[in-house]
């Protein structure tokens, strides 16, 4: 109702964006399906009559969700669009018709869709009742022909996204800055802002603890996602590092001098990284192309997808038993070590008598 005129409007009216609908009706939503077919059904005789029918049950969404007569509505409004009613009832009847709808679930979820509404501009996935300018963010990179990253052939056989990629030392096969042993057999798979006071305090009284303890000894890998709410600039810098190997001491000076340095200021960056021992003027060049911006509106977006909602926010996964838990905030370092010790040793079950 507030989005969807505006797209229409900036996209598609103008030629530039074919806006496609697939079905996705949620099993706990008692009316979803029942939509769905009067949609679908109306539009099998004419595609109008199918838009006829979304903006309808969008728009009168509270009425006919709380009438006794569901069915008998979507059916008035069908044919008052124009569709015939014998059509419309055998239609609806047909196995066919919830097959297709059952096939628009199933592509769904092969994509990644787990809720709606969720939306796909060519490969950007762009997930919840997003605002215009978030639609005009990956739209606009769609149509210059930008893909997002990771842009990968298909993984290699039993490989995921987070494991350590070989061809690039100290970074995932999504791109993100990795740190422990390939092989390690937790991951954590933390999202955190350079400027967020509780990611500086996670750092500096949980982390090192972790690295000392878990990962040094081979039974824990650390992989940094960027959720960016504060500092959106600074992240692209600290894969400006990661480019030159220098991440994870980028990251802790950005984290140890967090009180010294503000969003935006390049010269700080540049300095900091000057006294790393990075390349300056690669450096410079990369804060200036920014190619890693892909790779940290990526980030966000799938830490969006998981239901991150602040910083810090970790997964700890149990990559050898296929399992694992969400750590949500900097909760103290025993609470850390409470849930990586109830992986590496779960309780036995006990015989049933």
């Amino acid at each position: 109702m507030q989005t969807g005129p505006l797209l229409d409007e900036a996209y598609v009216n103008n030629g530039q964006v074919l806006h496609v609908f697939r079905n996705f009706p949620l099993d706990f939503h008692p009316y979803a399906m029942p939509a769905a077919l009067a949609a679908y059904c109306a539009g099998q005789q004419a595609p109008a009559w199918f838009w006829g029918m979304y903006d309808w049950i969008f728009a009168t969404q509270d009425t006919w969700a709380s009438a006794q007569d569901t069915a008998s509505r979507f059916r008035t409004q069908a044919l008052a669009l124009g569709a015939n009613g014998a059509k419309y009832d055998a239609c609806l009847t047909d196995a066919a018709s919830a097959a297709a709808i059952q096939r628009d679930l199933q592509t769904g979820a092969q994509m990644g869709v787990s809720g709606t509404p969720a939306f796909f501009a060519d490969d950007w996935f762009l997930s919840g009742a997003q605002p215009i300018t978030e639609f005009a963010k990956v739209i606009d990179k769609a149509l210059q022909g930008i893909h997002p990253p990771p842009t990968p052939t298909p993984l290699p056989p039993n490989v995921a996204p987070y494991d350590t990629d070989p061809a690039r030392p100290g970074r995932t096969y999504d791109g993100s800055p990795t740190l422990g042993a390939a092989d390690a057999r937790l991951v954590l798979i933390s999202f955190e802002d350079f400027k967020c006071g509780y990611c500086a305090q996670h750092v500096r009284e949980v982390e090192p603890t972790l690295r000392s303890k878990y990962v040094d000894a081979g039974q824990l890998r650390l992989v940094f996602k960027f959720f960016p709410i504060y500092a959106p600039k600074t992240a692209v810098a600290g894969l400006c590092a990661a480019d030159q190997g220098k991440f994870w001491d980028f990251h802790d000076l950005l984290f140890g001098k967090q009180a010294e340095w503000n969003e935006g200021d390049n010269a700080a960056l540049i300095n900091y990284a000057k006294s790393l021992g990075l390349d300056e003027a690669r450096f410079s060049q990369c804060l200036q192309d920014a190619p890693g911006q892909a790779q940290v509106e990526s980030d966000y977006a799938l830490g969006q997808q998981v239901g991150v909602r602040g910083t810090p926010y970790f997964l700890l996964l149990d990559i050898q038993a296929q399992t694992g838990t969400r750590i949500p905030g900097a909760l103290p370092l025993e609470q850390f070590e409470q849930a990586i010790q109830d992986l590496l040793n779960p309780p036995t079950p006990t015989p049933a008598p």
